[in-house]
């Protein structure tokens, strides 16, 4: 394949030869200044030994993204195709029963840096996040429609990390098919519903599924409130686990009214107001108002808040919005009470999770165990030799004391 080259400075292949599908601007010897963003190229070491074949950004400062090690590999609509079985016969054959929302493609973890491919039963959604994927689209598309003969496959390449690509945001775009409305799914036999026209990310956040169906193992006679519920996957899960009562809170009425149909089609009463209440509000003022809740005395918080930090430049307002948001939130359970906390954002390492936590336990005058931790679910599974996509990290806490 006649591809150009780019060729590394003595002993840069070494992280590459690990396993790592970047290249960095500094580790390279030779390349041609005047490639397209997104071109494919052949990646040879400092001795013209091929590395692979990965795509092209001058614009960035990762200057290449492995896609395969196999220079003589074509990038075509088979290529994808081969993946795309591959990762879905080995996905389906580790997550849980009766569950047909996950994720098919997860970027650089599954090795196809910059694309994202989420399943719900039948519908295909997926983003394109680089230079080099956008070149790509039609393949994708074509691979997808082959592999699967899909119901519909949906665009969502509206997201702010195609910005560093020197990419502006895409218009969301059905390609094959029909969608009229919420996609139906399943996850550990309850039915949840993905909104791929107008919701966050592609339409759900199966990235929880681990720890929802934790919540469950811990809901029982539990009175539970959701926080940043969202379309109350996390309630969902609560409720099937028996909870007494789940106070969903979300600023999004839309959101609200998703989750009370998404309760309802689990064959729970939304209206049901002794064991489901919605409550409309920014969480922030809820908590800094001592009245808030004044019904309800909380066993369980759920908090699942977005990401703080999408950026290296806001990781310390980061850390102390976090630790203020679960301080407030460890105040308002007694002894007993449990904590379920989360962190989406890959600036925020495990470690620093877990020395703000320790923090927001100190300033809340709470002592705590840590019961459980959870990471990323199996379709989002972290490479070892990729550190850079560890970012969902969920601890569940229970208050053993409450200190003078």
């Amino acid at each position: 394949m006649n591809l150009p080259v780019v060729q590394l400075k003595p002993g840069k292949d070494v992280p590459l030869r690990a396993g790592h599908p970047w290249i960095f601007s500094l580790a390279i010897q030779k390349e041609d200044t005047h490639l397209a963003p997104g071109s494919c190229v052949r990646v040879v070491d400092n001795s013209d030994r091929p590395l692979g074949i990965g795509t092209y950004n001058p614009l960035t400062n990762i200057r290449v993204r492995l896609l395969t090690r196999d220079v003589n590999e074509a990038i075509d609509a088979p290529f994808f195709e081969t993946r795309f079985a591959q990762l879905d016969t080995w996905k389906r054959g580790h997550l849980p029963e009766k569950t047909n929302g996950y994720r098919l493609v997860h970027a650089e973890a599954d090795g196809l840096p910059g694309l994202i491919i989420d399943r719900y039963a039948n519908v295909f959604v997926f983003q394109l996040h680089t230079a080099g994927m956008e070149l790509l689209r039609d393949l994708i598309i074509e691979a997808l429609q082959n592999t699967f003969q899909p119901d519909a496959i949906m665009e969502r390449s509206d997201v702010e990390a195609r910005g560093q690509e020197g990419l502006h945001d895409r218009p969301i775009k059905l390609h094959r098919g029909i969608v009229d409305g919420q996609v139906a799914f399943q996850e550990h036999g309850l039915t949840f519903f993905a909104d791929v026209l107008k919701g966050q990310k592609t339409g759900f956040f199966l990235d929880q599924r681990d720890a929802r169906h934790a919540l469950a193992t811990y809901a029982r006679d539990k009175h539970i409130v959701n926080l940043f519920s969202y379309t109350g996957a996390f309630s969902v899960h609560a409720l099937q686990g028996g909870a007494t009562s789940v106070t969903s809170v979300d600023l999004s009425r839309s959101a609200l009214e998703l989750a009370q149909q998404q309760i309802k089609a689990n064959g729970f009463d939304p209206e049901d107001e002794k064991r489901c209440t919605f409550l409309q509000a920014d969480v922030m003022d809820l908590l800094n108002d001592e009245r808030s809740l004044s019904g309800t005395s909380p066993d369980i918080i759920v908090c699942d808040p977005p990401a703080f930090a999408k950026h290296r430049e806001q990781t310390a307002q980061a850390i102390k919005a976090y630790t203020d948001l679960n301080m407030r939130c460890l105040k308002r359970l007694q002894v007993g009470g449990i904590l379920m906390t989360s962190s989406c954002s890959g600036r925020i390492s495990a470690e620093d999770f877990r020395s703000l936590l320790r923090i927001a336990a100190g300033r809340a005058g709470r002592d705590v165990r840590l019961l459980e931790w959870i990471d990323q679910p199996i379709d989002h599974a972290e490479r070892l030799a990729f550190p850079e996509g560890r970012y969902l990290k969920t601890a569940i806490l229970e208050v053993t004391e409450i200190l003078a």
